[in-house]
């Protein structure tokens, strides 16, 4: 099946497009770590310095999907962060309510969708959820038009079915940088890496799914990925992640 979405897909993409890339999941779940972060707050840049080091720990030692949010309540107190968005401090405040939070904050962690407080409670949660078997086994498969990313996902469940489930596609960039100008963090140069540049509403989950990204020209095609995350509706469960880079999809032929 997933062979006849590709030839679908494939007829509305230019003679030149390069080859699609095609990844599989794991067979154990991989966790997903979100950070809540903002160039506007000054206890942001060590966290965003650590996701960096986390992002780099390879992949047979923690199996992970890193996703940096960075919300929009920092913005009118100096210095407008230009990769934040209304969207992403809505998800953060949901996430905090799914946990019981009073408040929100930045920096703020989540691995799998529960808040995670301090460096050995984010590394244990995330062994934690790479211990539990993956419930879908997960195809994920991209291509590329002269303006357009088609995302293709194959799913099948391992199990019983347990209802409805949900998906979202991203896309996030790395090696991104800004020389801030005002606010708390005046005069530094802030580094950052995973930073969710797209996000789509959260989909129902069907076993062959597709979904077209607009190419922002913004991006810099060799720093982007693309991310797949399925959970239970309202984001109380995380069951399986899917990420690939794109670079190779950029390469001239």
């Amino acid at each position: 099946m997933i062979r006849t979405l590709l030839l679908i897909s494939l007829l509305y993409l230019p003679a030149h497009a390069a080859d699609p890339i095609i990844v599989d999941s794991s067979s154990q779940q991989t966790a997903v770590v979100e950070l809540y972060t903002s160039e506007g707050c000054s206890s942001c840049p060590p966290a965003d310095r650590w996701l960096s080091e986390l992002v780099a720990t390879p992949q047979r030692e923690l199996d992970l999907l890193a996703l940096s949010f960075h919300v929009d309540y920092w913005d009118y107190l100096g210095w407008k962060d230009r990769f934040s968005s209304a969207e992403y401090t809505r998800r953060q405040r949901a996430l905090g309510a799914n946990n019981l939070q009073r408040t929100i904050y930045t920096p703020e962690f989540f691995v799998n969708g529960e808040e995670a407080r301090g460096v050995s409670n984010i590394l244990e949660k995330i062994q934690k959820v790479n211990r539990q078997p993956a419930p879908l086994d997960l195809q994920l498969s991209v291509t590329r038009g002269d303006t357009e990313l088609v995302v293709s996902l194959q799913a099948r469940s391992r199990g019983d079915s347990k209802g409805q489930l949900h998906h979202r596609y991203l896309v996030y960039e790395n090696n991104l940088s800004t020389d801030v100008e005002r606010g708390e963090n005046s005069g530094k140069m802030l580094h950052h890496q995973q930073v969710v540049r797209y996000m789509s509403r959260a989909q129902d989950l069907q076993d062959n799914n597709q979904h077209r990204i607009r190419i922002d020209p913004d991006w810099r095609h060799e720093n982007i990925g693309v991310a797949v995350l399925v959970t239970a509706p309202g984001e109380r469960q995380y069951l399986q992640a899917v990420h690939t880079p794109l670079s190779a999809l950029f390469e001239a032929k």
